[in-house]
């Protein structure tokens, strides 16, 4: 009989120490910090503006050489995953642009400068405004 007890005892001893580690390592993870997301968005963004600039059909619609965008906007959209929203402006190098439209949720912005093609020099500066689906 006494050794029954014992062993019921060592089980409730394990399985109070597996409650109290499971809880512990919980708490731990939750309080983790997490990775910093601006950083890979900073990543993301220069990656995909120094694809824009190395396209020659993008650059020339960068510089209102096209009246059309759909090549760079086509491939933004190409170079992102799936969960990102994307906004892009062109403006000229001295000017302020800003987002067309505000939203609630957190907004990641970054812009290159796109000078010239073989043909044209005509500077444009493209702004590049990201967020989570």
């Amino acid at each position: 009989m006494k050794n029954k007890k014992a062993w019921l005892r060592i089980v409730e001893a394990f399985i109070a120490v597996l409650i109290i580690a499971s809880v512990l390592i919980a708490i731990a993870v939750t309080k983790a910090p997490k990775q910093n997301q601006s950083e890979n968005v900073h990543e993301m963004q220069r990656f995909v503006l120094k694809q824009i600039s190395l396209n020659e059909t993008a650059r020339a619609e960068v510089l209102g050489l096209n009246k059309d965008t759909t090549n760079v906007n086509y491939t933004i959209k190409g170079l992102l995953p799936v969960n990102w929203e994307f906004t892009t402006r062109i403006c000229e190098v001295d000017e302020v642009c800003g987002m067309p439209f505000y939203s609630e949720k957190e907004v990641y912005a970054d812009e290159i400068l796109i000078t010239s093609t073989l043909k044209t020099y005509s500077p444009k500066k493209l702004k590049l405004f990201m967020r989570e689906k």
